[in-house]
């Protein structure tokens, strides 16, 4: 008895690729039309009002700016060293006794995770 044993060459086609090859060819591409996206801007705080250093009435308005990204969520209110609140959006009423003041506004998670941005203003209450 004799075997049959059939020898077949397959060819591919020029364009057919491999999944592996395709992925390869996808990032070349990407890379050649998208030569530089921008990068992700940083989460930033900066206070408008009150000025540095200005002599300011009880209740003073908070003004800032916020731009969050990545896990930013939102940010503490922080006089004198002590937590006082947790704000969304601008601007902010915040009653304070007389004498000189540090308001620091610091971005934290949604889970109170404090976060490197900050504002600081000093501020004399009347």
């Amino acid at each position: 008895m004799t075997e049959k044993v059939s020898l077949s060459t397959t060819t591919r086609h020029p364009l057919r690729l491999a999944p592996s090859a395709w992925m390869a060819s996808l990032l070349l591409a990407g890379s050649l039309l998208f030569p530089s996206l921008p990068a992700m801007a940083d989460t930033t705080i900066k206070i408008l009002s009150p000025k540095q250093g200005a002599t300011v009435e009880s209740p003073l308005t908070l003004t800032y700016k916020y731009h969050k990204e990545g896990r930013a969520d939102h940010i503490h209110v922080i006089i004198d060293g002590q937590f006082i609140m947790v704000t969304h959006k601008s601007p902010v009423k915040i009653t304070l006794p007389s004498g000189n003041h540090t308001i620091l506004l610091q971005a934290a998670t949604r889970h109170h995770n404090l976060l490197d941005a900050t504002a600081k203003v000093d501020v004399s209450v009347k």
